[in-house]
């Protein structure tokens, strides 16, 4: 039982069941937020969780009108039932937050929240769901992935509609800890430019076998899913494909890369506005739970929870910039962004990153710290990666 525990900390993230509360409120255990030099040995806080609680899994974009928006994960655990998403705000380039908002919270575990603005202003957060019921020892229910709506910056959201996709259904097949037939999501929507949205998907087939790593296509503004939209970037007979990122590069192509089950990032295109994908090869790199920033130049930032021990034990977060994401994504150099070390022992149990271009060449990535519970961001610029 603690081999499968360990397992899931590494290789999981997780959803929830039940539709959310329509208007975001104010956290009941909300505390002031502390603020840094925003370096990697004195990062900014972004959000601090409630008391006996932890922040997990945050994400954060550059609104329109310049504020920052970032959303977490608060939960006891990286494995309960309590989990929830809250959210924060910055107008002032990340060096001060405000106080967490409740963004979705339902009867199960609410987890990966994703966020992302259309071009008509809509901020898109998806997520998905875990129902622990039973566990352990009995094996866990991928609920379901999940897209919710807000037309004012995030601080009110609509029902959350469920993703259709074909690896959804009924199931008695146990694959590892869960039950097959589920579909979960670990990468931001994007917005292709005829106004189409994709949302990433991970998960299993009813039937099992390994993991694919679709997309699903919505046409009218993330209000429906359907999964006759589904298109596979990729299976693979001799691993699973998980948490795929989706980045819609300056040339029009789709770039997408995909966490692996053997902890080696493996890279897919699309030429064709994500109906097909070519097949996904191996980058060698040893990124887990990655984010891709497209700049203002075309270049992509890459960051992601570093496995290979050149930083140090654990899974700090580190980052690359990719100067041919047409092509390649080998980057002139890596560069360690933070390490909770400097707050405890070292922990596979961080990172998970996402980033925004605060301006040009100029970088603001958050991650997670376990040892002070808390969402904390670190400033970089263009040159920390030459």
């Amino acid at each position: 039982m603690r081999r499968l525990m360990l397992a899931l900390l590494v290789t999981v993230t997780t959803l929830v069941a039940a539709p959310a509360a329509a208007t975001a409120q104010p956290s009941a255990t909300a505390q002031p937020v502390a603020t840094g030099a925003g370096t990697p040995t004195d990062p900014v806080v972004v959000a601090t969780a409630g008391s006996g609680k932890r922040a997990f899994f945050g994400d954060i974009i550059k609104l329109h009108n310049g504020r920052l928006l970032a959303a977490y994960r608060e939960s006891v655990a990286h494995i309960d039932q309590d989990g929830r998403i809250m959210v924060v705000e910055s107008r002032d380039q990340g060096r001060t937050w405000s106080n967490p908002r409740l963004a979705i919270d339902t009867a199960i575990d609410d987890r990966d929240p994703k966020l992302a603005q259309t071009r008509d202003g809509t901020v898109l957060l998806s997520f998905f769901r875990t129902d622990w019921t039973g566990y352990p020892p009995g094996p866990v229910t991928l609920v379901g992935t999940f897209v919710a709506r807000s037309t004012d910056g995030g601080r009110s959201w609509s029902e959350p509609v469920e993703v259709g996709t074909a690896m959804e259904g009924p199931s008695t097949v146990v694959v590892g800890a869960y039950y097959a037939g589920h579909a979960a999501t670990h990468g931001p929507i994007v917005e292709l430019p005829n106004g189409e949205l994709l949302v990433p998907l991970y998960g299993r087939l009813p039937e099992g076998g390994t993991a694919p790593a679709t997309v699903v296509r919505s046409r009218d503004g993330g209000r429906t899913w359907p999964k006759e939209t589904e298109s596979t970037i990729g299976r693979a007979a001799d691993l699973d494909f998980q948490e795929p990122n989706i980045s819609v590069l300056r040339n029009g192509s789709l770039l997408a890369i995909l966490r692996t089950s053997i902890n080696v990032a493996y890279v897919s295109w699309s030429h064709d506005r994500g109906r097909t994908w070519t097949t996904p090869v191996s980058t060698g790199l040893p990124a887990s739970s990655h984010h891709q920033l497209v700049l203002h130049n075309g270049d992509v930032l890459l960051t992601y929870g570093d496995l290979s021990g050149r930083f140090g034990p654990g899974r700090p977060t580190a980052g690359r910039i990719l100067e041919r994401p047409e092509r390649t994504i080998d980057a002139r150099r890596d560069v360690l962004i933070y390490d909770a070390v400097i707050h405890g022992p070292a922990t596979t149990d961080q990172a998970n990153p996402s980033s925004v271009e605060l301006r040009p060449g100029r970088y603001f990535t958050i991650t997670s710290d376990p040892h002070i519970a808390a969402i904390v961001g670190v400033y970089t610029k263009k040159r920390d990666y030459r």
